[in-house]
């Protein structure tokens, strides 16, 4: 005889066979029991979790001649034989996969239509229904939902949402998950009695682990290792036959990695490659290493299922570490790429560099300078402020000018207030500006200068509005740090209006983005920026400041006819031109 695989050959071969299924095996048990069986099933789930093996025990169940008061069959029968040999007629397999085509689907629709030849269901089985195509669907609907009353349809597939919603509501689902670590194991040990196999204490929870709930998987990988090793297994063969790596430099470079000790990560990773070792496999140990020490870090060793040397070799791996620490160097090791090359060391390294000089953490976020003492802000005498205008020749005030950002890739220009010279000046040397009235250039997130901005006369200017306003840039970018949405409602649309004690009122153009800084968290984390320049906590009161528009913080005066450029305003992008 033949050797016959073990999947094959411990196939389930009754309901109470099936593995980690209880909720679907005992309703198609009450089914077949109460005999009324449903026209059409859907069994969906990962893969090797029992869906094709399922539909065969029920299409043996229902046309069974004798089955039990629980809804087993008896196996026992002349139709129970003949479906256990595989030799009934009136269970029709089809793969989805290579027949996908609508004149399959149509073969189908007429075979249906005839008799079963021995038995009182004829099943139709498709496997991957959800390789079909439209057609084939669009052809299968209406003898899906209105099949002749011998037949019964039995739809498996790995990936339900690919189907359409007219055959999913035609049909009953029954989702099957991942088999548990305990229903795994114990399956594995019934088919290791029952073919002599011999394995050491601990081996069938290594292959339950790595087949990560597929029983199809750790069947095959138990026949794998008898195949190399024998009946005999110890823990070493069946470690060998799941090519994992027992190495003890696997637990080195988890701490290498925990402490970001980049000599001593690098040096290990290029000894693991000179002995030739796959390094894809090593990593992957590290990486379990790593999972392991995180829960004993927080106190879940007892999940693991170790011994208690291995326990403490893993407190004293994280005895000085933080969970964040674990945590990163996962993030950093457990995402490598080996596809190119499963031997490279190269992709290992990069990631171990990155992780070790912190180039997988994000920026921190910019910090704001300290507030200025309040008598040091107050404007000097004669000065003026940035609200007021210089006075034109004939002692008429100036109207204050709208400023326009330049033109993208142009640099900005610096322009001069000319004055009318004296003799005095002529023959004198400029001096230059106190250090307190040196001009200062506003400086954006890229590094670009900024256009000045001449804020509307909304009354007095004091000393802390005028800190404040001299650190808007600064605001701006610190909130723009923290929150997109928030940085963009300071980007030209909203200035600093008041400062009365812990209130501070925040101008902006429109009534739309008033509410849009009302929203979740918004206003928070603007008050943080302003609390930290002004030195305490404060406020913030959104108000409507429509004089913004004219002064040139906000969008051009004249009316625009597009949606699109108000929302883009809206969400802090700068107008280039009109």
């Amino acid at each position: 005889m033949p050797q016959e695989v073990l999947y094959r050959k411990w196939r389930p071969q009754r309901f109470g066979d099936v593995a980690g299924q209880d909720p679907v095996t005992t309703t198609l048990r009450n089914a077949v029991a109460a005999a009324a069986p449903a026209h059409a099933y859907l069994f969906s789930g990962p893969r090797g979790t029992g869906k094709t093996s399922t539909g065969r025990i029920l299409a043996k169940a229902v046309n069974c001649t004798a089955p039990t008061p629980e809804g087993e069959p008896c196996d026992e029968c002349t139709s129970c034989e003949a479906f256990r040999g595989g030799r009934a007629l009136d269970l029709i397999e089809l793969d989805a996969a290579s027949n996908r085509g609508i004149d399959e689907i149509r073969d189908l629709r007429e075979g249906a239509g005839y008799s079963p030849n021995a038995a009182r269901y004829k099943v139709y089985l498709i496997d991957e229904v959800h390789m079909l195509t439209d057609a084939a669907f669009n052809a299968l609907l209406k003898t899906l939902e209105e099949p002749p009353p011998h037949v019964i349809f039995i739809l498996a597939t790995t990936e339900p949402h690919r189907l359409p919603a007219t055959i999913l509501s035609r049909c009953q689902r029954f989702d099957f998950r991942r088999i548990t670590l305990e229903a795994t194991i114990a399956r594995l040990r019934t088919i290791a009695d029952g073919e002599d196999i011999r394995i050491a204490e601990g081996g069938l929870d290594l292959i339950a682990r790595h087949a990560t709930g597929s029983l199809r998987d750790a069947v095959n990988l138990l026949d794998q290792t008898v195949a190399y090793h024998g009946h005999d297994l110890t823990l070493e063969d069946v470690r060998a036959g799941l090519g994992l790596i027992v190495d003890h430099r696997t637990g080195e470079l988890a701490r290498a990695a925990i402490h970001r000790d980049l000599a001593a990560g690098l040096a290990v990773l290029a000894a693991v490659r000179d002995d030739g070792l796959e390094l894809r496999a090593f990593m992957r140990e590290v990486v379990a290493t790593l999972r392991s020490a995180l829960l004993v870090l927080s106190g879940g060793a007892k999940e693991l299922a170790l011994s208690e040397s291995e326990v403490a070799s893993l407190q004293s791996l994280v005895a000085s570490a933080r969970p964040a620490d674990v945590v990163s160097a996962l993030r950093a090791l457990g995402g490598i790429d080996f596809r190119g090359d499963a031997y490279d060391s190269l992709p290992a390294e990069i990631a171990f560099s990155a992780h070790a000089v912190r180039l997988d953490e994000p920026p921190a976020a910019p910090a704001l300078p300290a507030a200025p003492p309040a008598s040091s802000a107050a404007p000097a005498p004669g000065s003026r402020t940035a609200a007021e205008a210089p006075p034109r020749p004939g002692g008429e005030p100036r109207a204050p000018q709208p400023s326009r950002p330049p033109a993208r890739g142009v640099p900005p220009r610096t322009q001069a207030t000319p004055r009318a010279s004296t003799p005095a000046d002529r023959g004198a040397p400029p001096s230059p500006p106190p250090p307190s009235e040196a001009p200062a250039v506003p400086v954006g997130l890229n590094g670009e200068p900024r256009a000045a901005f001449v804020p509307p006369d909304a009354g007095p200017v004091s000393s802390e509005l005028a800190t404040l306003r001299g650190a808007w840039d600064q605001v701006r970018d610190a909130v723009n740090a923290q929150d997109k949405k928030a940085g963009a409602l300071l980007n030209k649309v909203s200035y600093a209006r008041s400062v009365e004690g812990d209130r501070v009122e925040i101008g902006f153009v429109s009534r739309p983005l008033m509410e849009i800084a009302q929203g979740p968290g918004v206003l928070q984390r603007i008050g943080e920026a302003v609390g930290h320049v002004l030195g305490r906590e404060v406020r913030i009161v959104p108000v409507l400041w429509e004089e913004l528009r004219e002064a040139g913080g906000g969008p051009p005066s004249q009316p625009r006819t597009s949606h699109l450029v108000d929302e883009a305003l809206k969400q802090g992008a700068e107008l280039i031109s009109d």
